[in-house]
């Protein structure tokens, strides 16, 4: 019976692991066909930019307001691709370089790519959570008390 036991879990582990990776991929996959997608959105943008502007220079037309609103509408376009890039990474269980956009790894202090020091999100956020035993700290000081009055 151990043996069929055995089995079992080991199939129903092989079921679970098969399944989690389809959906990382599948979830991949979402997101790149949602990059390419904003892709297409941007190079429309920046087209409808271009023959507005070149309108504007060839019959003297004023076309600044439109222009203003499609310039505006890209760079929501390209924040919208960075964020895809960003959650890309991180399904991918890397990082993106916030000065070249190249792939790293998360344990990278600097990226390969341009050389530039990666600065990790506990570092941005101040929390410091390394323990240093020589400094002390208040409830550190309230326990030798406490030992001192035993």
């Amino acid at each position: 019976m151990a043996f069929l036991d055995d089995l079992q879990k080991t199939v129903t582990d092989a079921a679970y692991y098969t399944a989690k990776k389809t959906g990382e991929l599948t979830g991949i996959a979402r997101v790149k066909f949602n990059i390419k997608a904003e892709e297409v959105r941007l190079k429309s943008t920046y087209a409808k930019i271009g023959s507005l502007f070149y309108s504007a220079e060839r019959e003297g037309l004023d076309h600044t307001e439109e222009i203003a609103t499609l310039i505006t509408q890209a760079d929501k376009i390209n924040g919208d691709i960075a964020a895809y890039r960003e959650k890309l990474a991180e399904l991918r269980k890397a990082r993106t370089c916030s000065e070249c956009g190249g792939k790293i790894s998360k344990s990278a202090s600097f990226c390969p790519n341009c050389g530039a020091k990666i600065v990790r999100e506990e570092e941005e956020s101040g929390d410091d959570t390394d323990y240093d035993p020589f400094v002390s700290t208040e409830a550190d000081d309230e326990d030798e008390d406490e030992d001192e009055e035993k």
